[in-house]
């Protein structure tokens, strides 16, 4: 594992420890960056311009805010995925993966002139935890998952004319990914917990990202946004660690034939030594769009969609190899599809009052539910978000948001039979998420 010592890696690290599964939209994408937004269901996300959140989900609305502008803002994740089996073969008992986690982030904006502002952006755009006891069914395919990316964003604002404005940035990334999982140590011939051998694999690499947004007035009652942000092309480089059980030595195990044949022990521990040391996986995060607008029907109410793209498909198989025998160590056969999630919300500003109500709900497809690819580490399915919330002005320059989202997941089915051990995980996973969200925000 690459062992590079900077503040990149230890706040991916921090990340990584605060992110947990099904927190995010589609697969391990993370929408949790604006309280504020979660109380629509992230609706009018790159049209609706509250706050320094704009820094990403809408560069180039920034030049609309008056002076500088600071949010700082986290959301807290309860999370249950539950696992009830119905056709497996590995033993062991059924489990659930239910981490309770935290997504800080932070914004700042500075003009610089009239028509230019720039900002500054740390968040979490990707992430996800998952952990499992290490006598579960699934054991075989995922016991713990964690991986997060850190990304640290500086972008710039021009104002081209009274209507429209241009947004570029560029993100530093930083990932760290870590899988574990047991081990059959007899190669299915008689799979149980207390024979289980166990693997571990790390790796980390950072790449830097582009991303452009157009913000459109053409009347003072309507607002719309468009942003494009590149995915990260990552090369996680690292190692693969095995702790070997007793029953994975050389001459322990079953008979895989009549003698001179290896026994199951001996497989074990010649394949997993194979396997040990250096290793190194490509990924390459999906490009998005988002296309926002937001129409104040009347002097209190306002109403906010988002349509979103997600470019899922640049993900299907990762593999994990060994980079001295390029031997493949482990490998997580996705086969992504691109998504769309569909967002609609509403503003309720009362006059005269300090306080502004949000509401919203959302439509999120997975890019995978096809129960022979569904992966434990993500048990994704379709999923439908109700949120609301609220903004109070404590004066004219500060206010705090408070925002709530209740994220109903669709039961993920899983089929998964490995071809060399007849090792079967089949069951289904109920998960449903809660998140609340709380920001504050300054100008100066």
């Amino acid at each position: 594992m690459n062992t590079k010592s900077s503040l990149p890696i230890v706040t991916a690290s921090l990340f990584s420890a605060l992110v947990p599964t099904l927190v995010q939209a589609s697969s391990f994408q993370i929408l949790e960056q604006s309280p504020a937004h979660l109380g629509k269901a992230f609706a009018g996300t790159a049209s609706d311009v509250r706050d320094a959140s704009s820094v990403f989900f809408n560069p180039a609305a920034i030049v609309k805010l008056e002076g500088s502008n600071l949010t700082v803002g986290a959301n807290g994740i309860f999370t249950n995925a539950e696992f009830s089996d119905i056709n497996s073969n590995t033993r062991g008992i059924e489990d659930k993966t239910d981490k309770v986690g935290l997504v800080p982030n932070v914004y700042w904006t500075l003009p610089l002139s009239e028509e230019t502002t720039i900002g500054l952006g740390i968040n979490a755009p990707y992430g996800l935890e998952s952990e499992y006891s290490e006598d579960w069914m699934g054991r075989y395919l995922a016991t713990h998952s964690e991986l997060a990316v850190a990304s640290f964003s500086g972008v710039l604002a021009f104002e081209l004319n009274d209507q429209w404005s241009l947004g570029v940035g560029l993100d530093y990334q930083r990932a760290e990914v870590t899988l574990a999982s047991q081990v059959d140590s007899t190669f299915g011939v008689n799979p149980r917990p207390a024979t289980d051998s166990h693997a571990k694999i790390e790796g980390d690499d950072d790449d830097f990202v582009g991303n452009a947004s157009l913000y459109f007035t053409p009347n003072e009652r309507l607002n719309i946004g468009l942003v494009f942000r590149q995915g990260g092309t990552f090369n996680l480089e690292g190692d693969a660690r095995f702790t070997l059980n007793p029953a994975c030595s050389l001459g322990a195990g079953y008979p895989t034939g009549a003698p001179p044949a290896p026994t199951t022990g001996t497989l074990c521990a010649l394949g997993l030594g194979a396997l040990a040391g250096d290793a190194e996986a490509d990924v390459e995060l999906p490009d998005t769009i988002t296309l926002s607008a937001s129409h104040r029907i009347t002097d209190e109410w306002q109403i906010h969609g988002d349509i979103a793209l997600t470019q899922w498909s640049s993900i299907q198989t990762i593999r994990v190899r060994n980079t001295d025998n390029n031997l493949t160590i482990n490998e997580l056969n996705l086969q992504y599809d691109d998504t769309m999630r569909y967002a609609l919300g509403m503003t309720y500003e009362p006059s005269g009052s300090p306080w502004t109500w949000r509401f919203g709900i959302a439509i999120d497809d997975a890019p995978q539910t096809n129960p022979a690819f569904v992966s434990v580490r993500i048990p994704d399915e379709d999923r439908l978000w109700f949120g609301a919330g609220f903004n109070y002005k404590l004066s004219p320059t500060s206010s705090i948001d408070v925002g709530y989202a209740y994220v109903d997941v669709q039961k993920a089915t899983i089929e998964n039979t490995n071809p060399q051990t007849g090792s079967r995980v089949s069951g289904e996973f109920d998960s449903n998420v809660q998140i609340v969200g709380v920001q504050a925000n300054w100008t100066f």
